[in-house]
C-alpha cells in the first residue's frame, strides 16, 4: 500500500465554505459575509448603473450583491473578533 499525502484545508472565517489555502485567501476576500469584502459587480460603489431604454439617461440601481449582506453576521463577528482580543491580551 502506498502512503497518499494529505493537504491542510482551511475554513472561511465568515462562513462555512472550506478548501485549500489559496483558494479561501480568494474566498474570503470576495465572502459575502466579509463586512469589508470587495465586490466585483459594483466594485464597492454601493450601485450599479442600468439602460432602462435607449436613448435614456442610465439609472442608479442598488447592488444585488452587495444588498445580501447580513448585518447581524457582522455583529457576531465582531464579538468573535472582541473575545480573541481579550483572550490574546488579557489585562494589558
Amino acid at each position: 500500500m502506498k502512503e497518499v499525502k494529505t493537504q491542510k484545508r482551511y475554513k472561511c472565517d465568515f462562513c462555512s465554505k472550506r478548501s485549500v489555502k489559496r483558494a479561501m485567501e480568494i474566498h474570503e476576500k470576495r465572502c459575502f459575509r466579509n463586512p469589508n469584502r470587495f465586490c466585483d459587480f459594483c466594485e464597492n460603489a454601493g450601485y450599479t448603473m442600468v439602460t432602462v431604454l435607449e436613448g435614456y439617461p442610465d439609472k442608479k440601481q442598488d447592488c444585488p450583491y452587495c444588498s445580501k449582506f447580513d448585518k447581524k453576521m457582522l455583529k457576531e463577528i465582531e464579538e468573535r473578533e472582541k473575545k480573541d482580543k481579550e483572550i490574546s491580551y488579557p489585562n494589558d
